[in-house]
């Protein structure tokens, strides 16, 4: 057997409310994925009843294992009081989704939380089923970002469309090309740099973002090599917009390196080379 072993696959239902980390540090470092909005299905649903048990990937760092399918046993609930990383809400595993005619459970129990100190996920706490609540943030992410964009006149997340073309922008007046690209702050998935987190850290993260973004592209090119179809069109715009936020996200977090590692020197916390 080799050092690092792939653990068996579980069991379509969970008996326990307690994980010991062993049996889903895997699935978190090679099955999840870094990027906001990951998922991984440990446990399969069951059609109409459930979502089965699903890995949440929430921030680059923090993820959840929750599962509408576990009903909590009574000693359950006092193991939820000695853990904070488990929760169990009211009606879970067994209320009904609030979506009108939806026969799924909407409350799964948190089985994990890697940071119980954050707020809780709306997957807990909202009342919907795993499917329901996917959709809801779906629409309510198109919302905001059609907001996003009225306010903006023409210019649209990740390419600027601008009829005018120009901005003031600190105060100077600036002409943008047409295929011109903004970054307007931290990346969904990045953070900016502050107390606990300079060059170091930023470092560690940039190189683990460029990682994905090599496979993204990598990814995204394979896919446009072989013959253009409907599903192949979708599954590339899909995989150009995977790679354009991998992009991003690299983009911001190199000019938050280079401006702690300024900051740093200027201070006098490290001697410039």
């Amino acid at each position: 057997m080799s050092e690092l072993a792939v653990p068996t696959i579980p069991s379509t239902e969970q008996t326990s409310i307690l994980l010991q980390p062993e049996e889903f540090i895997y699935d978190e470092e090679h099955k999840l994925g870094r990027a906001n909005g990951n998922t991984f299905i440990r446990r399969p649903l069951i059609e109409n009843v459930h979502d089965g048990q699903i890995m949440v990937r929430l921030k680059q760092r923090r993820f959840i294992i929750i599962d509408y399918g576990y009903v909590p046993k009574p000693e359950d609930y006092d193991i939820a009081k000695t853990s904070p990383h488990i929760s169990i809400p009211d009606g879970a595993g067994v209320k009904r989704c609030a979506t009108k005619d939806c026969p799924r459970v909407g409350v799964p129990v948190l089985l994990y939380d890697s940071e119980p100190n954050e707020i809780m996920s709306l997957y807990i706490r909202g009342g919907l089923c795993f499917s329901c609540q996917r959709t809801m943030n779906e629409k309510r992410r198109t919302k905001r970002k059609k907001k996003e964009e009225d306010s903006c006149g023409d210019i649209t997340v990740g390419e600027v469309r601008c009829s005018k073309g120009r901005f003031k922008i600190n105060n100077e007046v600036v002409q943008l090309s047409r295929d011109a690209i903004i970054i307007n702050g931290a990346v969904a998935g990045t953070r900016s740099r502050g107390d606990g987190y300079q060059h170091p850290e930023i470092g560690e993260d940039l190189l683990q973002i460029m990682s994905e973004l090599s496979q993204d592209a990598s990814a995204l090119v394979k896919n446009s090599s072989g013959k253009d179809t409907k599903s192949s069109l979708a599954g590339a715009n899909n995989l150009y917009q995977k790679a354009f936020l991998s992009a991003s996200k690299v983009t911001y977090l190199l000019t938050q390196w280079k401006a702690s590692y300024d900051e740093q020197i200027a201070s006098g916390a490290l001697t410039a080379p």
